[in-house]
């Protein structure tokens, strides 16, 4: 779907849990392995300097999906597919979460059948006795974050409740001229939870009840202009501050062609875009008195999805006399203006019912599980409509209208030219066997094997008919896959202090309804994706050492992308793409523990994820067409690079901490002619306890307040040569960026 790049490396968590599976053996006696295979550690996961409402992006060295890293809620994916409906949209991290733990590449494989690191959390359904969670969350500029969850008994023969809210007003890090306020974020979810125990005549076990209501309304996609300069260096715009000034169009209308009527609408990008989801789960636990244990859930889930999406087209010098402004008429005296793509997708409703059911026992020095899904999913008519305009190149931009242009009155053209459109169902039925199997004492092995059935029915329209309206007659999609996945992981433990680690996976994924979005038939082929590694590891009391090479490669990958006419900036050509990846990569992860309550976690890891067998060509409206060729170029938006260092320090009832990452350069397009220098991403805070029941904690993000240009830059992916590219030097372009300098304080009461 869209292409969204992000900036992390291949196993940075990987050896973040292997590390801690391995480190944990200095703690016990036991000449064994410790392995977890269900849940390891989520070091950092949550501290994401994009944004403050979802995990940062774990990629493995392949560009992360428009969803980022996957999120699991009571072992179920929060929604069937990240696109139109992104995780954050139906779920936040909360005190209504009683614990959270991450699956590695592997073990997301095989329990979910995605690619990357997914992030399980579990809600609180209940407790035994009154208990209770209260956080509030601020920052300096003018965030009003809550949520507070009460659990406790109903009556003594095992019922029990747990009701939990989360309140977000984010007004972010800009003000917008007539905007909503709190337009980075207007967020409010609640949740009821019943739960009852039970025993009978051979084992014991618990059934729950979740009902949980979320509706979002914010901005996802913030954008600013930039001097480009020498060696992928930015610098800020005179008056025009990164991430303090508003690049987002003023007047916060848009005027779209309507896909059904034609008529011409005019829509408000924030209340018109917002999401409303209901979830119901039903969960269930038994233990049996022969060791068996069997877990279920089933879910319900119920939205109407709206998305607006602003993709830059590109800035071009302005003429005298070529624009006037939209709202008043005059003369526009400005040296730039900014083509904006506008891609807006109405409510859509969405539904899912996805079930999971879960046998294990251990039966010997094996540990087996062996599971079930059976996931339906719904969207009945995505659209998305698309407008066009030019703005000026200043905070809080007015509209721009090109005189002699087609624009209306309100400065929006090529209505309907990025129409897309799909109708349908998809269904996943799966069996998975997980297996931990102590060979020996000193050897462990994790296997997993899956087996999915995969099917897409449902329409798009054929974009060749050249219809601005969904008026025209529907192709069916007709589509069935068997999909394969497995993993094995080994530890093997040579002496006390020191081992060998090493893993193999392999999972075939198939394609989605999005696919189609644009009217042409991707041809969806099953993507394969292989994976290995194989490293070591010492442990000494000072300092415990990782090391770990790794290797992933992935076919057949899908996208669209936005190229820009380079002879016509205003002018975006919507392409779906098909090209390969493989990456190769080298992490080293240390945490060392010099003195007492000291603790320091240093983290380097070198990759080089490069496309394969990426040419095509692209034809504009005006006649003229571009080839072009990305193979063996490296993906945009991840470095090469990364460094992690995070010391922290406890004394008494105060913890205080920071963490500093480093990325070497990153391509902002994909010929590799434009580039963002290294920057670093810096983050420290500390924790108080003040009593038993009352904390206080304060985090800085950013630090050193970098400009922190990250991402692609699509209105660049046809500056082919390094010629073209200097030329930009100097220039303006826009992109998007990491959070300015801001200071978080939280407050946190339990009982």
């Amino acid at each position: 779907m869209r292409n969204k790049n992000s900036i992390c490396l291949w196993s940075v968590l990987l050896l973040l849990l292997s590390t801690n599976e391995i480190y944990s053996q200095n703690q016990t006696k036991k000449d064994t392995i410790e392995v977890d295979i269900d849940q390891k550690n989520d070091r950092n996961v949550m501290l994401n300097a994009a944004n403050s409402t979802g995990p940062r992006d774990v990629n493995i060295g392949l560009p992360a999906s428009v969803g980022g890293t996957t999120i699991l809620e009571n072992g179920l994916p929060v929604v069937f597919h990240y696109w139109p409906e992104l995780p954050t949209k139906a779920w936040r991290s909360d005190v209504t979460i009683n614990r959270t733990g991450l699956f590695d590449l592997g073990q997301t494989f095989i329990n979910i059948g995605d690619v990357g690191f997914s992030l399980n959390t579990f809600d609180n359904l209940g407790a035994d006795k009154l208990l209770g969670n209260v956080n509030l969350e601020s920052n300096h500029f003018g965030l009003m974050r809550g949520s507070a969850n009460v659990s406790g008994p109903i009556s003594n023969k095992g019922l029990k409740y747990s009701v939990g809210a989360y309140l977000s007003f984010d007004p972010g890090t800009f003000k917008p001229s007539i905007i909503d306020k709190y337009y980075a974020d207007k967020t409010q979810m609640y949740k009821i939870a019943l739960t009852q125990d039970y025993k009978y005549t051979g084992g014991e076990g618990s059934v729950s009840v979740l009902y949980k209501y979320v509706n979002v309304k914010n901005l996802n996609y913030n954008y600013s202009p930039f001097i480009y300069g020498k060696d992928g260096d930015v610098s800020e715009i005179p008056g025009f501050k990164i991430g303090r000034k508003s690049y987002h169009e003023r007047s916060g209308k848009i005027t779209l062609m309507d896909a059904y009527t034609g008529n011409l609408v005019e829509k408000d990008i924030l209340d018109d875009f917002g999401t409303e989801s209901h979830t119901v789960d039903l969960l269930g636990t038994n233990k049996f008195d022969n060791d068996f244990h069997l877990n279920y859930i089933v879910r319900y889930h119920s939205s109407k999805v709206g998305i607006y999406i602003p993709v830059m087209a590109g800035v071009s010098a302005a003429k005298s006399g070529e624009y006037v402004y939209a709202d008043t008429g005059e003369a526009y005296m400005g040296n730039n203006a900014q083509g904006i793509l506008i891609l807006a997708t109405r409510r859509t409703p969405v539904k899912s019912i996805t079930g999971t059911v879960e046998l294990g026992k251990k039966i010997g020095n094996h540990d087996l599980k062996v599971g079930l899904n059976e996931w339906h999913y719904k969207v009945e008519k995505y659209t998305t409509e698309s407008a066009m305009y030019f703005q000026e190149v200043a905070p809080n931009p007015r509209k721009l209208i090109q005189v002699g242009s087609t624009a209306n009155a309100n400065g929006d053209f090529n209505l309907n030219q990025g129409l897309e459109y799909h109708n349908g169902n998809e269904n996943k039925l799966a069996l998975y066997i997980l297996d931990k199997w102590s060979l020996i004492d000193k050897l462990e092995l994790n296997l997993g094997g899956r087996i999915e059935y995969q099917s897409l029915r449902g329409d798009y329209q054929d974009r060749n008919l050249g219809l601005l309206t969904l008026s025209g007659p529907k192709t069916d999609i007709n589509k069935d896959w068997v999909n394969q996945s497995y993993m094995l992981s080994t530890v093997y433990k040579m002496t006390k202090k020191f081992g060998l680690l090493g893993e193999a996976n392999y999972n075939e994924q198939a394609g989605h309804l999005e696919n189609y979005n644009i009217g042409v038939d991707p041809k969806i082929k099953k993507s394969k994706i292989p994976s290995a590694g194989f490293g070591v590891y010492y442990n000494h009391p000072i300092a415990s050492i990782v090391s770990k090479a790794t290797y992933i490669t992935r076919d057949e990958y899908r996208s669209t992308v936005n190229f820009s006419n380079p002879n016509n900036p205003g002018e975006v050509k919507r392409e779906t793409t098909k090209y390969d990846i493989e990456t190769i990569g080298w992490t080293t992860d240390i945490i060392s523990k010099p003195i007492k309550n000291f603790e320091l976690h240093f983290l380097l890891t070198l990759q080089s994820p490069k496309y394969k067998n990426f040419v095509g060509e692209v034809k504009f409206k005006d006649g003229s067409t571009s080839q072009y060729d990305f193979t063996d170029k490296y993906v945009t938006g991840i470095s090469k690079v990364l460094i992690e260092i995070d010391p922290s320090y406890v004394w008494k009832d105060l913890r205080v901490w920071a963490s500093a990452r480093y990325f070497s350069k990153q391509y902002a397009n994909r010929p590799n002619t434009i580039y963002f220098a290294s920057r670093w991403e810096t983050f420290a805070g500390l924790q108080y306890s003040i009593n038993k029941n009352l904390s206080f904690s304060s985090t800085f993000i950013n630090l050193f307040n970098q400009r922190g240009a990250k991402g692609d830059m699509g209105d660049s992916d046809l500056i082919l040569t390094s010629e073209e590219a200097k030329k930009k030097e100097g220039t303006i372009l826009s992109g998007t960026y990491i959070r300015p300098f801001t200071v978080e304080f939280g407050l946190k009461y339990s009982f």
